[in-house]
């Protein structure tokens, strides 16, 4: 075999070799992806295939006149991955100085306020909340000094939205608040943001698809995508000028009087539109996380029901007249009264009102000021002087069962079905479970509770020539698409 062969063989050998090797290589390396990285890549694959959010906002509330009374705007948190910025110092990239002048500047903070918060807590921090759309287009243009075509590294940042009450304290209990439920997401609290959440609450759009490793979506795979939606508009019957007046009023009551809290409606009796609703001591939904009194929540003019004594005697009045029972000059007390009446049944001889607090076999009924009248009472001085003992005797005109009748037909212990968070039903006992005591008690307003709502319901019917209306705040709604929803007065 001459050199030549032998080189030839000896090449043949070498590629022969060096083709087993790479072989083996091969299956070794095929063999680490399977088992050794198989986790590594998949992560990358799932990496390709991303769901990217769609945001959009809550809808507005509006007064009657069009004006706002809530809306939302897109605001943004920024948060920091500190191994990121680490990363970032150690290849020269950008300095953790710059990295702090840049942000803080941005997002209207300081150096110092900034360096806190890096050194506050995880990995994973939020440097800033809700910045506006401007402050994220300036973060988003940061660029480093050693390149400028290189951006800043370590932002991550999250949409969120703001909600604005641009009047404050007007009309914050109708409005109610936005708050975080357990799983940190806005929901309503209270009022119209409540009870209309559902409305108002946005649909967050969608994009899903694989992407390159360039971030280009390949175009071959399937992609799915949802718009967003943003909240409905709210337009409510709120009268912002009565609005205004009744808090302005109720104020200058509380303060004067020293209330615990005084509540306010006014409402439209022919159909039933509240113009007007307010409590106070009140908040600003702005800033409702700063306050410390929980109680200032509560719309006490739907949530709190109570006795509400003489306003009631137009109930118990009208339907002794509705009954055909009695008539605006039927006499009651020929005789007149002597500031006390004894209601207990069978009573004896020798028992009297003197004392009747503290003995508790006798039962009686007075006028505020416990004073005799000398002169003939019928149903029309009854209500002009408001005397108890008087409506006693409207009362014993009906029997249980009529009274009880026409207390619930005026709305006592039901709901009136308002378009608010947290109605109250009262409480008004059933006919069979009533005494002598309750029909006495029930007649000048006393032993049944009602709310504020209820009470000027009722009271409104008798203004309706007697059709108690639905009392509603909310008028029209109007959905992303521009279709309305229009709410009409509903007896």
């Amino acid at each position: 075999m001459t050199s030549l062969d032998n080189f030839q063989d000896k090449k043949i050998r070498v590629l022969s070799y060096g083709l087993v090797i790479a072989f083996m290589a091969a299956i070794l390396m095929l063999g680490k992806w399977q088992i050794v990285d198989s986790e590594r890549f998949i992560a990358i694959a799932n990496e390709r295939y991303r769901t990217v959010k769609i945001p959009t906002v809550r809808g507005t509330i509006l007064a009657s006149d069009g004006s706002t009374l809530a809306y939302s705007e897109p605001r943004f948190d920024v948060y920091v991955w500190l191994p990121e910025i680490e990363l970032a110092e150690k290849n020269d990239y950008q300095s953790r100085e710059e990295f702090v002048t840049k942000v803080a500047q941005a997002v209207g903070a300081t150096n110092e306020e900034i360096e806190e918060r890096l050194d506050s807590g995880p990995l994973w921090i939020r440097i800033a909340d809700k910045i506006s759309v401007d402050q994220r287009e300036e973060l988003l243009a940061l660029r480093q000094d050693n390149d400028p075509d290189r951006y800043l590294q370590g932002l991550q940042i999250e949409y969120v939205n703001k909600r604005i009450y641009p009047e404050g304290y007007l009309a914050s209990h109708v409005l109610g608040f936005v708050g975080l439920n357990n799983n940190a997401e806005p929901i309503g609290v209270g009022g119209i943001e409540q009870y209309w959440d559902g409305s108002l609450k946005p649909i967050e759009g969608f994009e899903s698809g694989e992407f390159d490793s360039f971030g280009n979506p390949i175009t071959i795979n399937s992609e799915l995508q949802l718009e967003s939606r943003p909240g409905d508009t709210i337009y409510t019957t709120i009268d912002k000028v009565l609005q205004q007046k009744l808090e302005q009023k109720l104020e200058e009551g509380y303060k004067q009087y020293d209330a615990k809290s005084v509540t306010g409606i006014i409402m439209d009796p022919k159909t039933g539109k509240i113009l007007a609703m307010a409590n106070y001591p009140d908040y600003d939904p702005n800033n409702y996380f700063d306050e410390e009194d929980g109680d200032v929540f509560g719309n006490k003019a739907v949530t709190v029901p109570y006795e509400i004594g003489s306003v009631a005697k137009v109930f118990t009045l009208a339907a002794s007249f509705d009954s055909g029972n009695l008539t605006p000059g039927t006499v009651l007390l020929p005789e007149g009264h002597q500031g006390c009446e004894i209601i207990s049944p069978n009573p004896k001889p020798e028992d009297s009102c003197v004392g009747f607090e503290s003995n508790e076999e006798v039962d009686c009924v007075c006028t505020y000021d416990k004073k005799p009248v000398r002169q003939s009472i019928d149903t029309t001085d009854a209500l002009i002087n408001s005397d108890n003992i008087a409506f006693r005797h409207i009362a014993l005109s009906m029997e249980y069962e009529v009274f009880h009748d026409y207390l619930e037909r005026f709305g006592v212990g039901t709901l009136t079905g308002i378009d608010l968070a947290g109605e109250s039903t009262g409480l008004l006992k059933s006919a069979d479970q009533w005494n002598y005591a309750d029909q006495a008690v029930y007649s000048y307003g006393h032993g049944y509770q009602i709310t504020p709502l209820q009470a000027i319901t009722g009271i409104a019917a008798v203004a309706n020539n007697g059709d108690r209306m639905q009392p509603y705040i909310v008028s029209k709604v109007v959905d992303s698409d521009g279709v309305e929803s229009e709410f009409n007065p509903r007896k």
